[in-house]
């Protein structure tokens, strides 16, 4: 699971650690992590293992990015430090996941004054199933042309949704 810093919590890295879920998320700057950043100057990456944070245990990992500004991560997975700097790419992993909601919210959820939590919830999964539909014709049409998945989708949102409201049944035909 990727988190951004507002997660970076002991309460809520001890519900993960309970309940066997990965993480990672980037590292406030407490006065324990500079004491950590100061120790390890001279280095290009570190991993703390064990380090305590409030009541729960996590590990700490300090890599430098791409200008050489250190960077802190809190994780629980066991990473070797010869491969932290994959960290970055990782972590540039939950981007996605922003842009995908962006696109939920703006291309396939209806727009509604409505106070009604009913109609609110339906139109939010109905969204949810449009935005599935346009994933997965997105893989078929890519596996079908091309074999395999590939990164950006072919059709995109925009365009699913205009044909899709285009899209006209006729019932006695």
């Amino acid at each position: 699971m990727y988190l951004d810093r507002g997660f970076d919590k002991p309460s809520i890295i001890k519900v993960l650690n309970n309940n066997n879920v990965n993480y990672l998320m980037p590292k406030i700057r407490s006065s324990t992590v500079k004491q950590w950043y100061d120790k390890s100057e001279d280095c290009k990456a570190r991993v703390i293992k064990d380090f305590k944070f409030g009541d729960v245990i996590t590990n700490l990992v300090l890599v430098d990015d791409e200008v050489g500004i250190k960077r802190a991560f809190s994780t629980n997975l066991d990473i070797p430090e010869q491969l932290t700097h994959y960290l970055f790419s990782f972590y540039k992993a939950r981007w996605g996941i922003e842009t995908k909601y962006r696109q939920l919210e703006h291309d396939f959820k209806p727009r509604t004054t409505s106070k009604n939590f009913h109609l609110r919830l339906f139109y939010f999964l109905f969204s949810t199933c449009l935005f599935n539909l346009w994933v997965l014709v997105n893989i078929c049409i890519s596996i079908s042309l091309y074999g395999r998945v590939l990164e950006k989708p072919i059709i995109s949102s925009k365009l699913f949704a205009v044909v899709l409201y285009r899209v006209q049944i006729d019932p006695f035909g």
